[in-house]
């Protein structure tokens, strides 16, 4: 079957649309020539935009009638897709128009993790090859941008990206009086602190960042393909099981990742060098900065 067009019902979350890429580019590889659209919501779009293969993104708005359901339907039946891939839900794909559709209703999971229950979906197409990295797909002008705002720390080869975490969910987060203990003892590990997260995230940040020797920027706000870029230029990342985590490994950043009520073993970020540090009694504010030291020394000489 010629495949020239496949649309790919996508998740939420940042760090589910990261950990969706592996099943992204195995389709890709599949059939290069297809056109990609992709169901998306709007916080975690942005990481499609560099997509090489890119048809249209279509936001589904749950602000609307049933969670944009209607409105998503009325805007996709206008298209006749080869393929449809819905790792989102299990019947709205069978509500569109495609010739073949594959579903959760139909996954075989490749293993525990979140990333081989994704894959699972497209088990039938991928078979028994390998799952591939996850991965960011960036332009030159997220690297370029990035640079520049790089340009302001005298050493760049040496960066620690950090992400103090949402306020709102402190059991997942890093208190912020230990965020300054480790950091005020960097000075030889590092050259200097990039600060990524969002909003949420502003108000802590700028309480770590006041009580610290070593130079810093802070970027918060950024896309998250800028963050992306920050990421790609950074020797390591620390921070809380979040979707930052899974853009640094995407993009070859080893990562130490808090976490606390949900399990390494399934979400931990796909790939490449992480160190998942869980905290006693599921609360990642019971993590010892003896322990992050531990973990940073040992990817520091890997």
């Amino acid at each position: 079957m010629d495949i020239k067009k496949i649309l790919f019902i996508g998740l939420s979350c940042v760090g589910d649309v990261v950990m969706t890429s592996t099943a992204i580019q195995a389709l890709q590889q599949k059939f290069p020539r297809a056109i990609f659209d992709f169901v998306a919501d709007r916080r975690s779009s942005n990481l499609y935009d560099r997509f090489p293969n890119l048809g249209k993104i279509i936001i589904k708005n749950k602000d609307n009638f049933l969670r944009g359901t209607p409105d998503l339907i009325r805007q996709l039946w206008r298209t006749k897709y080869d393929i449809i891939v819905d790792v989102r839900t299990d019947g709205l794909a069978y509500l569109l128009r495609g010739k073949k559709k594959y579903t959760k209703m139909f996954a075989n999971s490749y293993g525990e993790h979140a990333i081989e229950s994704l894959m699972g979906v497209i088990s039938s197409l991928h078979h028994n090859n390998p799952i591939p990295n996850t991965t960011i797909w960036l332009s030159g002008l997220e690297r370029k941008n990035a640079h520049k705002k790089l340009s302001f720390f005298e050493r760049k080869d040496r960066l620690l990206a950090i992400c103090v975490g949402d306020i709102r969910r402190p059991v997942k987060c890093w208190p912020a009086d230990k965020f300054i203990e480790l950091l005020n003892k960097q000075d030889d590990n590092f050259s200097g602190i990039i600060f990524l997260g969002g909003d949420i995230d502003k108000e802590r940040t700028c309480e770590v960042a006041s009580k610290i020797n070593l130079p810093y920027i802070n970027t918060i706000g950024s896309s998250l393909l800028e963050t992306a870029a920050f990421l790609e230029n950074s020797i390591l990342y620390i921070g809380p099981d979040s979707g930052v985590g899974h853009i640094a490994c995407a993009v070859k950043t080893p990562v130490v990742s808090f976490f606390s009520v949900d399990k390494p073993e399934r979400c931990r970020p796909w790939g490449g060098s992480v160190i998942c540090i869980k905290g006693s009694n599921n609360d990642a504010r019971n993590i010892l900065v003896e322990d992050v030291n531990l973990a940073i020394r040992e990817i520091l000489n890997e």
